[in-house]
């Protein structure tokens, strides 16, 4: 499995370094090989079902891969045998905001939105904020650090998108995506915790 990357000088970095990291973890991700990607969503499927955060939720909030985020498709397929209530983001406002819909069949109500991201299909409804409440996160990222920062894509949508929600908030990533010290801004939300295919980590 890949070494965790760390920073190595141990120095705090500023906000103007997101960028950067941005670049070089976007690449960490990119680079990973398919077969330890598909061991990598094994053992964080694992975890997750062992969580009571999750075995125990009535409603959970998860995304929906990109090809190089950690796979969840084994666990929303678990989530809905067990009578999980799912929901998953969909781009609205030119893709600048997400809204979240309940999805029950991943096989006939996804289909391919902007940028070729799988979404649920316009048809289906977005869930009312009521449904929201107390729902499990899981949130994908492209960095995080043993102090619950997580770096997304700079567009900022995830935090307005969880700003206000009282549900834990469980970052999901590969150990390769772990750097020293992030850089973290007023309005960045902050994750109850974070699974990797080697541990779970509480803040």
């Amino acid at each position: 499995m890949p070494e965790l990357s760390r920073r190595k000088d141990g120095a705090k970095v500023n906000n103007s370094d997101k960028q950067s990291i941005r670049r070089e973890y976007l690449r960490k991700r990119r680079d990973l090989k398919p077969d330890f990607r598909q061991a990598a969503a094994a053992a964080v499927h694992a975890a997750l079902v062992k969580l009571p955060e999750v075995s125990q939720a009535l409603h959970v909030g998860a995304y929906l891969s990109d090809g190089c985020e950690v796979d969840l498709a084994e666990l929303l397929a678990w989530c809905l045998e067990h009578g999980k209530r799912v929901y998953v983001p969909r781009g609205s406002q030119g893709c600048a905001e997400y809204e979240m819909v309940e999805v029950r069949d991943l096989s006939r109500e996804l289909v391919s939105g902007r940028y070729g991201l799988m979404e649920p299909s316009a048809e289906i409804p977005a869930a009312p904020a009521v449904a929201r409440d107390g729902m499990v996160w899981l949130i994908p990222g492209v960095a995080f650090d043993r102090s619950g920062a997580r770096l997304g894509r700079g567009k900022g949508i995830y935090d307005r998108l969880l700003k206000g929600e009282t549900g834990p908030k469980i970052g999901v990533f590969y150990s390769v995506q772990e750097y020293r010290d992030l850089p973290k801004d007023s309005h960045d939300i902050p994750l109850d915790m974070a699974v990797t295919e080697l541990e779970v980590i509480r803040y």
